[in-house]
């Protein structure tokens, strides 16, 4: 016998076990308790919060100029050999 056929009923094998242990352990007879829960009644009283001010931001520019060498070279194709 191979090592593969080997491994392979191995693999059956515990998978076959693990099944069983888990049809044991599983409890079929056991129904879910039920009960009847009363539960006080909850008001939620508040005040609505005062509408917020928008915030006008100062404008930002940015001045500067592009470095066409670093740009080229981010787009060149990369040949892996």
């Amino acid at each position: 016998m191979n090592t593969a056929a080997t491994t392979f009923i191995v693999a059956i094998a515990s998978v076959a076990a693990a099944a069983a242990i888990g049809v044991g352990l599983a409890n079929h007879k056991a129904a879910p308790a039920s009960q009847v829960v009363k539960l006080e009644r909850v008001v939620v009283v508040g005040k609505r919060a005062e509408a917020s001010t928008v915030a006008q931001l100062p404008r930002v520019v940015i001045e500067g100029r592009r470095d066409t060498t670093t740009l080229a070279a981010a787009q060149a194709p990369v040949w892996i050999v």
